[in-house]
């Protein structure tokens, strides 16, 4: 058994490192190598590009996420070179999709917080829309199907070193807040307080 984070960032409104919108799948990967590992991360750059209509900058790393650390990349993709097309929605908006192997306890689920912006909607009504919830679901068949019969999408606990293969999932419809993921300040407006 071998483990992979594939840590897959989009970016918009900026293509700076920490402006990043980031999402960490992992993977129970039976006896690929590094070469495989990096046609895993070519095949999930390219289902997220099929899945998005991606416009913007999409990097796929994949790290073992069993490893010693420091742990580094041992495959990447980058889509879309420093393109990072403007939005309207608030970046730290997300919808979550939340999944379990088995039995819903801890150590068996997990959760991705996919950002409002990527799935291509504004953020205009105080609930999710069912095209929502649908337009997140839809990332369940790309993480199943990915890699071939030897390649499972999981939930990895790091406490007990076990990866569980996902058996279950759902998406609310309630938005959820990552604050993470607003952009950085460029401009401040600042003063000082005169009590007369």
């Amino acid at each position: 058994m071998a483990v992979y984070r594939l840590q897959t960032t989009f970016y918009r409104d900026s293509t700076l490192p920490a402006d990043g919108m980031t999402i960490t799948p992992h993977f129970d990967v039976g006896g690929l190598g590094p070469p495989d590992i990096q046609a895993l991360c070519d095949d999930l750059a390219t289902a997220l590009e099929a899945w998005d209509n991606l416009t913007g900058q999409l990097v796929v790393k994949a790290y073992d996420a069993q490893g010693t650390p420091p742990v580094y990349p041992v495959g990447e993709t980058t889509r879309n070179i420093g393109l990072a097309p403007a939005t309207s929605s608030v970046r730290e908006t997300a919808v979550c999709l939340s999944f379990f192997a088995g039995q819903n306890r801890p150590r068996n689920r997990g959760r991705l917080f996919i950002p409002t912006v990527i799935t291509g909607v504004t953020v205009a009504a105080s609930r999710p829309t069912a095209a929502i919830q649908q337009k997140v679901a839809d990332l369940v068949p790309i993480f199943t199907n990915l890699g071939g019969t030897n390649v499972d999408w999981c939930v990895y606990s790091r406490l007990d070193n076990v990866a569980r293969s996902v058996t279950n999932w759902w998406v609310d419809n309630a938005w959820d807040t990552v604050r993470s993921r607003g952009l950085r300040p460029t401009a401040r407006l600042e003063g000082t307080t005169d009590e007369a």
